[in-house]
């Protein structure tokens, strides 16, 4: 199953979890497109709006990009709801993006990139669409550079959802930024915390596929238990996910 499928299928899963419409990671991103104002800003990824109605409140005009109509629709009835009216939708891939060059002031991000194809040719079309000093603003759950967590981390999110691409190392990320020719304005590391139950449920996971990935959480070794912060609940495993924050300026 492709993304846009997948996200298609769970779209009002993902308008009602408040992993998505809430959270710290949410809150930082808020507080560092509030700093500033903006003309022209463009949310890459933006799945149910979540990040794109917070740059609306500091931008004149907003655009917003997914592959997924389903979530594209979900987003515009809460758009509606909070009556956001300088929003508007495009249907695109992120690694071919339907604008100008030097088109926006702020090119946002959050918790799309692991399901992007290619995250360099990604970079590279928000550099090209980014004014000179335009900034960009990137959020996602990453993982560790320890190359069994790694693998521990990669296998269950694809079990869990077969469009799941890659989650990069911060290192991994620093890399591909720097490549792209970006520079880091600030780098701030956060986490989220998700039950596994509810992770499972938003993302239509298969009964088959539960019972495996319950397994690989009760059975994970002590040094992944603490990475991720693996405990079990009264009939639920709680964990987190760390998540990177990046805040950079285009390069020219």
């Amino acid at each position: 199953m492709d993304a846009k499928e997948q996200f298609n299928n769970q779209a009002k899963f993902y308008s009602s979890s408040k992993t998505f419409s809430a959270g710290e990671s949410l809150n930082i991103l808020s507080n560092l497109i509030s700093k500033k104002t903006f003309k022209y800003g463009l949310d890459v990824g933006t799945g149910a709006g979540f990040a794109a109605f917070e740059l609306s409140k500091s931008c004149e005009k907003v655009e917003a990009t997914d592959i997924s109509e389903g979530m594209i629709n979900e987003a515009r009835k809460i758009m509606k709801e909070r009556e956001i009216n300088n929003l508007s939708f495009n249907i695109c891939f992120a690694e071919e993006l339907k604008y100008s060059d030097k088109e926006f002031d702020i090119v946002t991000c959050r918790t799309a990139a692991h399901h992007f194809l290619n995250v360099e040719k990604f970079c590279n079309e928000v550099h090209r669409v980014l004014k000179d000093d335009g900034e960009l603003i990137i959020v996602d759950t990453i993982t560790s550079d320890q190359i069994k967590l790694n693998k521990w981390h990669q296998n269950v999110e694809l079990i869990r959802d077969k469009s799941h691409i890659k989650n990069l190392s911060l290192i991994e990320w620093k890399n591909i930024l720097k490549k792209a020719n970006f520079k880091f304005l600030d780098i701030i590391q956060s986490r989220v915390t998700m039950n596994l139950n509810d992770w499972m449920e938003r993302s239509g996971t298969s009964e088959k596929d539960k019972k495996v990935l319950l397994s690989n959480f009760q059975n994970s070794d002590e040094k992944t238990k603490r990475f991720f912060g693996i405990k079990n609940l009264n009939k639920d495993i709680s964990f987190y996910w760390p998540v990177g924050i990046f805040h950079l300026k285009k390069l020219s």
